[in-house]
This record gives C-alpha cells, sequence and structure tokens, in this order.
C-alpha cells in the first residue's frame, strides 16, 4: 500500500471517528454558544451549520444548528430587545429555514467520504453556496415581510466574513483532530510492530 493511499484511508478512518463521536458534536454546540454571545443578531448560522454537515451525520448537523438558533432567538427576545412581533418572530423562521438548507445541502457529502482535499473543496463550495441559499431565503422573506432595504454588499460581505471565519476557524480545528487521530493510529501500530520483535 503506497503512502497516499494510507493517508486518504487515514484521513477517511479519522473524519469517519469524529463524524460517530460525541466530543465533536458537542465542541460545535460549544463553538455555537460562544458565537451567540460574540454576535447580535448575525450569528453564524451558516459557517457552524455548513461544518456541521460535512463533518456530522445529517440528524446531528440539525441538532447543532437547531440549539445554536434557538439560542440566538432567546437572547434577542429576552436581553436584546427583540419587539414581540409577528414580523420579527416570522424573521427567526426565514433564517432558520435558510440555515437549515445550507446544512442540507453540505450533508450530502460527508468528511470522511473524500480525501483531504476533496473535503476541502467541498467544505469551501458548500459554505460559498450554502451562504448564496440562506441570503436568497432572506431576500425572498423580506418581499413577505418588508425588509430587503439591508441587503447591501457591505452588509452581506461583513455576514459572509464572520460565516467563513468561523466556519474556516472550525474547519482548522476539525482538520487537526483528525491529524491527531492519525498521528495516534501510526504510533499504535508502530508501537504493536516494534512489540513483535521484542
Amino acid at each position: 500500500m503506497n503512502t497516499l493511499t494510507t493517508l486518504k484511508t487515514s484521513w477517511q478512518q479519522g473524519s469517519r471517528s469524529l463524524y460517530d463521536s460525541r466530543l465533536w458534536y458537542y465542541g460545535l454546540l460549544a463553538a455555537g454558544s460562544v458565537s451567540n454571545v460574540l454576535y447580535y443578531c448575525t450569528v453564524p448560522l451558516v459557517g457552524i451549520g455548513v461544518l456541521a454537515g460535512t463533518t456530522l451525520p445529517r440528524r446531528r448537523a440539525l441538532l447543532v444548528l437547531l440549539p445554536l438558533w434557538l439560542v440566538n432567538q432567546l437572547l434577542g427576545f429576552t436581553v436584546r430587545g427583540y419587539p414581540y412581533t409577528v414580523s420579527t418572530f416570522a424573521w427567526g423562521g426565514v433564517m432558520l429555514l435558510g440555515a437549515t438548507l445550507a446544512v442540507l445541502l453540505a450533508s450530502i457529502r460527508p468528511a470522511y467520504g473524500h480525501d483531504q482535499s476533496r473535503h476541502g473543496l467541498w467544505l469551501a463550495f458548500s459554505l460559498a453556496l450554502g451562504f448564496v441559499l440562506y441570503e436568497l431565503v432572506i431576500w425572498l422573506g423580506g418581499f413577505a415581510l418588508g425588509g430587503v432595504h439591508g441587503f447591501t454588499a457591505s452588509v452581506l460581505g461583513e455576514i459572509l466574513l464572520g460565516n467563513a471565519i468561523w466556519g474556516g476557524g472550525l474547519a482548522i480545528v476539525h482538520w487537526g483532530l483528525v491529524q491527531r487521530w492519525m498521528r495516534f493510529k501510526r504510533l499504535r501500530r508502530t508501537h504493536h510492530q516494534t512489540d513483535g520483535f521484542v
């Protein structure tokens, strides 16, 4: 077996290990909680949701998104002073719909189904297309709820940047955890081979 094949297999096995673990799931929930404290209303639903969609089973990815969104709404209506209007509640639903579509798109191809470079490409593609889907849903919702005036290049750029930073940062953490898993497996395999010669 050549090194490239071993690397690819190790990457897929490491990704699958995180995919099946609760550690990564709870880590994404924790990151979502932190993002809710740091952001007022532009919580990075797409960035965290897409990463969850590419690195967790679809159901768990949606279970990362839902509490992230729910905590954002609870903070908005209790601490941040969102008005108790039908329109405000509807906007929350529109945000959830857009983010859910982004997660569903991302979950088409889980991380363990790719080698490292293809996973990176899929993640970047999912983040970009997921953001477009999310903003398209919000834009369409704006026609029904009245509020397309906020769709300026600077606002969209700021929201995209925040989502890209969170998605990219968590992708680096995921990559590091998979690399650590691969190193651990190599050391364990080397240790077992060495034990056979003693």
